[in-house]
C-alpha cells in the first residue's frame, strides 16, 4: 500500500472528518429553537484545538523535564569537582587545599 506524500493530508482528513461528525451531530439534535437545547460548540472546544493545546503541553512539559535534568547533571558535577579538590577521592589520608 502506498503512502500518502502529502504531509497535510491527515491534518486535512482528521479536519473534515470531524467537520462532518459535528454537522452529522447537529442535523441530529431536535429542531426545538429553545435556548437549553441549542449548544454551540465554541471554538475552544475543537478537537483539532484540544490536540494542538495537548501537543503545547507536551512541548512545555517536556522542556522542563530536559532542564531540571540539565540542572541535576550540573549539580553533580559541580559536587564532585569539589569533592576532589577537597581529597575526598585520594587514597590513603584526606588532603585539604587552602
Amino acid at each position: 500500500m502506498a503512502a500518502v506524500r502529502d504531509p497535510a493530508f491527515w491534518k486535512r482528513f482528521s479536519k473534515a472528518v470531524h467537520l462532518d461528525e459535528e454537522a452529522s451531530s447537529a442535523s441530529t439534535q431536535p429542531t426545538i429553537s429553545s435556548p437549553s437545547s441549542h449548544l454551540e460548540l465554541k471554538h475552544s472546544e475543537s478537537w483539532l484545538d484540544r490536540q494542538h493545546k495537548k501537543r503545547r503541553r507536551n512541548y512545555y512539559t517536556m522542556c522542563l523535564f530536559s532542564l531540571l535534568f540539565v540542572l541535576v547533571v550540573a549539580l553533580v558535577v559541580v559536587v564532585l569537582v569539589w569533592l576532589s579538590r577537597h581529597g575526598w577521592f585520594m587514597n590513603g589520608e584526606r588532603v585539604t587545599f587552602p
